[in-house]
C-alpha cells in the first residue's frame, strides 16, 4: 500500500488506470469554508433554516452555520479534480455510499484521504477500467467530518 502525502495534485504527467494500485491513498486539499459560499449554496440548492443562519444552528446546538452536506461533496469534487487533474478519466458511474459523520461549520479547512478500494480492466469496454475511492473528508483538526464512496472509468495505457 503506497500513502501519497501531498498539497498538491499527486500526479504531473498522464495517468491511466495501470498507475492505481489496490490499497494506494492520496491525501490532498486545503479548502476553507466561508460563510458567503456556504449561505449561496444553501439559499440555492439546500434551504434549511440551520444552513441559512447562524442563531438557527446555535439554538440547534451547532457552534455556528453548518454547510449543507451536498456543497460538502461539491467541495469534495473540486478537490479531487484539482489533485488528480493529470487522470485520463473516462466519466463516473456514479457515488456510493455518503455519510455526514459531524457538521462542517464556518471556518473549517477541509482536505481529503481517498483510498483505492477497487480496481478492474472492464471487459465490456476494453480500453477502460474500473476505480474505486473511498474518501474522508477531515476539517483542520484531523476530525472526520464525511465519507464518500466515489466510482471512475479511466482510460487504460495498455488495452489488452
Amino acid at each position: 500500500m503506497n500513502l501519497i502525502m501531498k498539497t498538491d495534485p499527486p500526479f504531473t504527467d498522464n495517468v491511466y488506470f495501470e498507475d492505481f494500485a489496490m490499497g494506494d491513498r492520496f491525501a490532498y486539499g486545503a479548502y476553507e469554508m466561508q460563510r458567503d459560499d456556504m449561505l449561496a449554496f444553501a439559499r440555492q440548492f439546500d434551504p434549511e433554516p440551520f444552513h441559512l443562519d447562524a442563531a438557527a444552528a446555535k439554538a440547534m446546538g451547532w457552534p455556528d452555520l453548518i454547510a449543507s452536506g451536498p456543497h460538502v461533496c461539491a467541495v469534495w469534487r473540486r478537490l479531487s479534480k484539482d489533485a488528480f487533474a493529470a487522470t485520463d478519466a473516462f466519466v463516473s458511474p456514479g457515488w456510493g455510499e455518503i455519510n455526514w459523520l459531524m457538521p462542517v461549520v464556518v471556518g473549517y479547512v477541509l482536505s481529503v484521504q481517498s483510498e483505492v478500494t477497487a480496481l478492474r480492466p472492464l471487459k465490456s469496454r476494453p480500453e477502460l477500467g474500473y476505480l474505486e475511492f473511498n474518501n474522508e473528508i477531515r476539517n483542520q483538526h484531523g476530525e472526520l467530518t464525511t465519507t464518500i464512496n466515489t466510482k471512475w472509468f479511466i482510460h487504460r495505457r495498455n488495452k489488452n
